[in-house]
């Protein structure tokens, strides 16, 4: 029998022993380098959130909290619309009873026309100088559209806007 100790069936030499008594002196220092690094200072008592700063449904309030209203911009908000204002400025006035009689005369009833000369929109009214030209109403939006149109009406029915 080797020289050592007999631990049961198993014989174990000094050799042996020193190497088990160096692997637990290596460990000891690893776990006392991962202690340092890791935890530093322990905590105390006093850093520690006491528990009565916990707030549950029966010790919190029950009331919303109030807030502030956030600040108002009001050199950048839109003017207030007034109730009588409400059509806009460049709005046509409404149609008297002479334009409904006018509309009322034609084979259907448009409310807007395209003036032949410029492409502007025209409100039908009985006051808008109007033409009939190969049985073909067309209506300006004023007397010299009229005039421009009847100097040369053929440029304006072959034109960009003859097929409105």
């Amino acid at each position: 029998m080797p020289r050592g100790l007999a631990r049961g069936n198993v014989v174990a030499t000094p050799l042996q022993n020193m190497r088990t008594m160096n692997r637990t002196i290596v460990m000891a220092i690893l776990a006392a380098a991962l202690a340092a690094g890791c935890g530093g200072k322990p905590k105390s008592a006093a850093t520690a959130k006491p528990k009565s700063e916990m707030r549950t449904i029966d010790s919190s309030d029950l009331r919303p909290a109030t807030v502030d209203p956030p600040p108002m911009l009001t050199d950048e908000a839109p003017p207030v619309k007034t109730v009588t204002g409400l059509a806009q400025a460049d709005a046509p006035p409404p149609p008297t009873p002479a334009d409904e009689a006018l509309r009322a005369s034609l084979p259907f009833t448009p409310a807007i026309a395209m003036d032949p000369i410029d492409g502007s929109k025209i409100s039908i009214r009985a006051s808008i100088p109007t033409v009939e030209y190969k049985n073909k109403l067309y209506y300006f939006a004023n007397e010299d559209h009229k005039r421009t149109f009847m100097a040369n009406p053929e440029q304006y029915t072959k034109g960009l806007f003859s097929h409105l």
